[in-house]
């Protein structure tokens, strides 16, 4: 005890390494680095997940310029939003995505084209449902797609200053603008450590964050209210216990890994909530 004491002495008295040199180096001995184990490996840095060099370096053949649309599938709580940000600014493009300062969206066209290659947050919106999962995104996305561009035409055309030549116009370009069969859609996503994703999530919903306008959407329809009903009664549940987090059979936080990349009806949705 009294060696520590006079280690930390040292250190105070001795503030340049110039004028206590070998006062100094004594005093290294004794400091512990935080994050170096004790076989010398560095904690914070441990890799969790063992990917082959075949898994990160998959190539596709996206066609920019063409009918090809990327779509972030954006699982709550695992870096989407500053990934989404990324995407729509960082990215090194022919034609960058246009981002002005107080817009929360982006204009992303095509070179050439005043048609969008990405769905997403920062692009379209949430175009398809608050973080929509994979059944919502896919019945979903084709169709927004569409619309988009008819919309973008009519604006074109001039047509939007009246509402009636407004729903003319759409019904009349419906057939013209009906989903490409050739498009592809290149679905991507990020995935988390579940039980850090899961805690990040309690913290978030007790400092209270809500996902009321998730629409959950199954067999083509959000449940009800009796299929799937609210963990609390308020506006939110701020301030909630992890155990009351954990207790709630409604609570759909602990399939959030999952159940956004399957293919859900409504009895695999109910038997989710059954588990």
């Amino acid at each position: 005890m009294v060696l520590l004491f006079g280690v930390i002495m040292v250190q105070y008295a001795c503030p340049s390494r110039s004028e206590c040199q070998m006062l100094h180096h004594l005093g290294s001995w004794f400091k512990v680095d935080p994050y170096v184990a004790e076989d010398g490996a560095l904690v914070r840095f441990i890799p969790r997940f063992n990917f082959t060099r075949a898994d990160l370096n998959r190539v596709v053949d996206f066609n920019i310029k063409g009918d090809d649309v990327i779509v972030f599938l954006h699982i709550q709580k695992t870096g989407g939003t500053t990934f989404g940000r990324h995407l729509v600014r960082n990215i090194q493009l022919e034609r960058p995505c246009e981002c002005h300062q107080g817009q929360k969206k982006c204009t992303c066209y095509r070179p050439g084209k005043k048609e969008t290659w990405l769905f997403s947050r920062f692009s379209t919106g949430w175009s398809c449902g608050l973080h929509a999962d994979w059944t919502e995104l896919t019945r979903c996305v084709p169709t927004k797609s569409s619309f988009l561009k008819i919309r973008l035409y009519c604006k074109w055309r001039f047509i939007l200053c009246s509402q009636c030549y407004k729903i003319w116009c759409i019904a009349n370009l419906m057939s013209s603008f009906s989903p490409v069969p050739s498009r592809n859609y290149y679905y991507i996503t990020i995935l988390r450590d579940p039980v850090s994703r899961y805690l990040s999530e309690w913290r978030h919903v007790q400092r209270g964050a809500t996902w009321k306008a998730s629409l959950h959407v199954c067999d083509g329809r959000s449940p009800t209210l009796s299929e799937l009903p609210s963990c609390y009664s308020g506006d939110d549940w701020s301030g909630c216990s992890l155990q009351e987090f954990m207790d709630c059979p409604y609570n759909l936080s602990p399939g959030c890994s999952c159940h956004p990349v399957f293919h859900l009806s409504l009895s695999l949705f109910q038997r989710e909530l059954s588990v």
